[in-house]
């Protein structure tokens, strides 16, 4: 079973037809849990759904019953230039359990993303992004109880790109700060790695650093509207996403 596992996952990879931009759970364009300054085609639209495992949660607001459980999200993003991205992501939380301890009630916690790239990457200088989740709030330096944003950030994001041998390899240093205290393990400079072979140009490998925990990650397009991402945080919490893209304008780009 596990070298037909292997050979299914390299025949998927065999079938991409382009190069897949990395991926949030957010919607918007990133490494896996931390940002970057790269930024979608302008036009792009993404609708997708993550399977968040629960050491990928915060550590308040996604308890039951005195335990984190796994959940999900579902979003919708735009690219409308491009130096803006926006999504609107929903969080599914437990509400209500039955007698079996089968779910039967969800809640949702919703908020919105925004990123703005004000420096575009050259020949020498890094591209330039700032943004934030959770940004939608009247109460943005709150931490009273009964306000939730339990995904609020601000970050600013450094992103370079090196090609040897036909390989490519970005960098990605960021700056974050979540305003819940319970999230301050993120907190700080953060930072990434990711690497596209040029044997196999159409695979994205991702590697960071959270802060707190270290994550590894793949993403990829198929069928230029079909993207993917699958990522393990400390070698055993899995998360896994999918999305559709399309571009609104009509434009076709080698992504």
């Amino acid at each position: 079973m596990k070298h037909l596992s292997n050979i299914v996952a390299l025949f998927l990879l065999w079938l991409l037809p382009q190069v897949g931009k990395a991926q949030q759970y957010t919607g918007i364009s990133g490494l896996v849990h931390i940002p970057s300054a790269e930024m979608n085609h302008e036009g792009d639209a993404f609708i997708g759904a993550h399977f968040l495992n629960k050491a990928m949660m915060p550590d308040t607001g996604f308890i039951y019953e005195g335990k984190k459980y796994n959940t999900f999200d579902y979003y919708v993003a735009l690219t409308p230039f491009s130096w803006l991205e926006m999504s609107y992501v929903c969080t599914e939380r437990i509400y209500r359990k039955d007698a079996q301890g089968n779910i039967v009630n969800w809640s949702k916690d919703r908020y919105a993303s925004v990123k703005i790239r004000p420096l575009k990457e050259g020949k020498y200088c890094p591209a330039v992004a700032i943004g934030g989740n959770d940004i939608l709030t009247t109460s943005f330096y709150t931490d009273q109880a009964d306000v939730q944003l339990y995904f609020q950030n601000w970050y600013i994001a450094a992103t370079k790109h090196f090609e040897f041998s036909g390989n490519e390899l970005g960098l990605t240093l960021v700056y974050r700060h979540y305003f819940r205290h319970y999230n301050a393990k993120w907190n700080g400079l953060v930072g990434g790695v990711s690497f596209r072979p040029a044997f196999f140009p159409q695979a994205r490998l991702m590697a960071e650093y959270t802060g707190n925990d270290f994550l590894l990650g793949l993403d990829m397009l198929l069928w230029q509207h079909l993207r993917l991402q699958a990522s393990v945080k400390d070698f055993k919490y899995v998360n896994a996403g999918v999305c559709l893209q399309f571009n609104l304008l009509g434009k076709r780009y080698s992504y």
